[in-house]
């Protein structure tokens, strides 16, 4: 059996990589480390909070993000005090990358959802965010309700660009090298 690759989405062969980059494609980004099938199973002891602090949109795209990229290793929550409607724009810049943002829903920063997390990510700036004193990383994201669809796709790249570098981080995904 050809040893295969989790990669951004997508499960490629090294062969089907190769070819890839000889037609000018772009490469794989992150290339799963050993240990999971990215099948559904018990959901993972390793938790990221993504803490909308005015509204849940930016969570909800960083959590829905992770949730893709990680394959099940980390559970993804979006959590924020004011949950709305999902911007149809955003939505379908996530739906370009195969995500669907109607699988994550938000729930309420709760103390225990808080703890049980490895990182909070706040999503927004708030001096008094109920995460203060805890394990947190603030990501200064502008928000992408009411933007024009390129807008959307910028912000949407450079919340996904931040969840790759964050299951690096965690030891969960491995960056592709140029061969």
């Amino acid at each position: 059996m050809p040893h295969r690759w989790a990669v951004v989405g997508m499960s490629v062969s090294r062969s089907e990589a190769a070819a890839a980059r000889e037609r000018g494609e772009a490469s794989p980004r992150l290339v799963a480390v050993p240990g999971g099938n990215g099948r559904p199973g018990p959901r993972p002891a390793r938790v990221v909070v993504f803490l909308g602090v005015a509204d849940d949109v930016r969570s909800r795209v960083a959590a829905a993000l992770l949730a893709h990229r990680s394959k099940g290793r980390v559970r993804a929550v979006s959590a924020s005090p004011l949950a709305v409607g999902p911007d149809p724009a955003v939505a379908a810049a996530l739906a370009e990358l195969g995500v669907d943002l109607g699988l994550v829903a938000t729930e309420p920063p709760s103390a225990a959802l808080l703890d049980s997390a490895e990182l909070i990510v706040v999503m927004g700036y708030d001096q008094h965010h109920p995460a203060a004193g805890r394990h947190t990383e603030d990501w200064c994201i502008d928000d992408p309700r009411g933007k024009d669809a390129d807008a959307v796709r910028c912000i949407r790249d450079a919340i996904d660009r931040r969840v790759q570098r964050l299951l690096i981080r965690m030891g969960v995904a491995l960056p592709t090298r140029p061969h």
